[in-house]
């Protein structure tokens, strides 16, 4: 059994490595579908599949002594929202809280990561400023909206709603450079803008409606996102 594990094992790597966004992407629609249909059940499969193919997938293709930290914060993100996907799986709200802690962790780990790339400078911060902007009036009207229904959760979820705002801001930031403008404008703002509509629904969805199809567009705009985001730190650790 051990042999046919090791043969088998650099060729399941290898085709992950060529074709895992094709694969992602299956088993996202495969996920939403069961979803759509009800079958609870087989999604919760489904969905702890979806984070290790993007890890393996960015690994293989990334090189390998390019940017260390970059890499660990990068990882230790993936890993997050894996973790994250694992608890939220589960009804009690204690559960859904940790959940949200380690999507908070990812949404830290990536905004260091635009900090990295490019500082935020207050003097030429224009696309900085917008996306402050702009996500911090969706914010406060998610919050106005959602308040009388979040109970104690209320400031768990001001903060996470403050993690993420600076995420986006960061990622839009990314478009001031001219250098990372291409890659930002293609993987990071989208993914970005992805994530704050997949929270959005998230909560509006977990906390008040409870419909299917709402958790169908969650996992879709989530699942996009966090493909973009690495299919961006996989171009980003190939420079």
């Amino acid at each position: 059994m051990i042999p046919l594990i090791k043969f088998f094992q650099p060729i399941s790597m290898l085709i992950i490595k060529r074709h895992g966004i094709s694969i992602f992407w299956v088993v996202l629609f495969v996920h939403c579908a069961m979803i759509y249909t009800g079958k609870p059940q087989y999604a919760q499969y489904t969905k702890v599949l979806l984070m290790p193919i993007l890890i393996v997938f960015l690994a293989m293709n990334a090189r390998k002594k390019n940017y260390p930290t970059s890499k660990f914060l990068i990882f230790t993100g993936l890993v997050a929202s894996f973790l994250g996907d694992i608890f939220l799986l589960f009804e009690p709200r204690n559960l859904f809280l940790i959940g949200m802690f380690c999507f908070a962790i990812t949404h830290i780990c990536y905004t260091s990561i635009f900090i990295r790339m490019a500082k935020v400078k207050f003097t030429r911060a224009t696309e900085f400023i917008i996306a402050s902007v702009i996500v911090a009036v969706l914010s406060v009207k998610l919050l106005q909206f959602l308040t009388p229904y979040l109970g104690e959760m209320r400031m768990a979820v001001k903060v996470y709603m403050a993690v993420i705002a600076i995420m986006a801001a960061t990622a839009a930031n990314l478009l001031g450079n001219k250098l990372l403008k291409v890659i930002a404008s293609s993987f990071f703002v989208p993914g970005a803008a992805l994530f704050v509509l997949s929270d959005t629904v998230l909560a509006a969805n977990y906390f008040l409606y409870k419909e299917p199809f709402l958790g169908v567009v969650v996992m879709m705009s989530y699942g996009y996102a966090q493909c973009l985001m690495v299919q961006g730190f996989t171009r980003y650790l190939r420079a």
